[in-house]
C-alpha cells in the first residue's frame, strides 16, 4: 500500500478588525489555539483598534465538532497526522492571506506584530521563519516556540525581533515541569526574550494585551 498526495485548492476564512488601506500604521496577525474559532478569538482584540490599526485572524483549515451533541465547532492548525504537509499548508496559507492584506494596504510602512495563543504560537512561530516578512513584536502567548525555529540559520532573525513570552499565574494547561522545560530550550539556544506574567489563567486577557502593546520596546 503506497501512500499518495494531491495538491487542492481550499477556500479558507478570516476575520479582521480595521479597515485595510493606505491609512494604516500596525498590523496585527494573531492565531488561535486549539479548538476555537478566529470569529470569536478575534474579538479579543477590540482594545487595539485604534482607527490605525488592522488586526486580521486566520482561521486554521481543520474543523471539527468539540461538543458530544454537534452544537459547537472548533478548529486546529494541525495533528501529528500528516504534520509536515499540515506545516507546509499553513505557511502557504498564512502567507497567501499577509501578501493579499500587503496589496490592500499599499505598501510597507507598517509595524507587523504577531501573535500566536496556545497551539497557535508555534504556527505563528513557523510562518514567521518561512517568510521574508520583518516582525518587530512575536508574542507566545500561553505556548510554546517549535524547536524547528530554533536552528543556527534563524539566529540574526531572532535578534531582529522582539520576543514575548506570556504566561498565566493560573494557567491550568502548562505545568510547571513543563514550563521549566521550554525555557531549558529557548536558554540553550540563546533566545532574547522578555518574560510576562499576568494574574490569569489559559486564555487572552484583553487589558494585558493592552498593556503589552503599551509598552512595546521602541528599538
Amino acid at each position: 500500500m503506497n501512500k499518495n498526495f494531491l495538491d487542492v485548492t481550499k477556500r479558507a476564512k478570516y476575520y479582521q478588525i480595521g479597515e485595510a488601506n493606505s491609512s494604516i500604521k500596525k498590523v496585527w496577525m494573531v492565531f488561535h489555539g486549539y479548538a476555537m474559532l478566529s470569529e470569536f478569538f478575534i474579538k479579543k482584540f477590540n482594545v487595539l483598534n485604534d482607527g490605525e490599526t488592522l488586526i486580521v485572524a486566520p482561521e486554521a483549515l481543520n474543523r471539527f465538532y468539540i461538543t458530544e451533541n454537534f452544537s459547537r465547532v472548533g478548529a486546529s492548525w494541525m495533528t501529528k497526522e500528516d504534520r509536515e504537509n499540515d506545516i507546509l499548508e499553513n505557511n502557504r496559507y498564512i502567507e497567501s492571506l499577509y501578501q493579499k492584506i500587503v496589496e490592500q494596504i499599499g505598501h510597507l510602512n507598517f509595524e507587523l506584530n504577531v501573535l500566536g495563543f496556545s497551539q497557535g504560537s508555534p504556527t505563528g512561530c513557523r510562518w514567521v521563519f518561512s517568510s521574508q516578512i520583518n516582525v518587530k513584536n512575536l508574542l507566545i502567548w500561553a505556548g510554546d516556540i517549535p524547536k524547528d525555529t530554533l536552528i543556527e540559520k534563524n539566529k540574526s532573525k531572532w535578534s531582529d525581533l522582539n520576543t514575548y513570552l506570556v504566561m498565566g499565574k493560573k494557567d491550568q494547561l502548562i505545568t510547571k515541569e513543563l514550563s521549566d522545560k521550554f525555557e531549558k530550550i529557548i536558554s540553550d539556544y540563546g533566545l532574547d526574550y522578555s518574560l510576562i506574567s499576568y494574574d490569569g489563567d489559559h486564555r487572552i486577557f484583553p487589558d494585558v494585551l493592552k498593556s503589552i502593546s503599551n509598552n512595546f520596546k521602541n528599538d
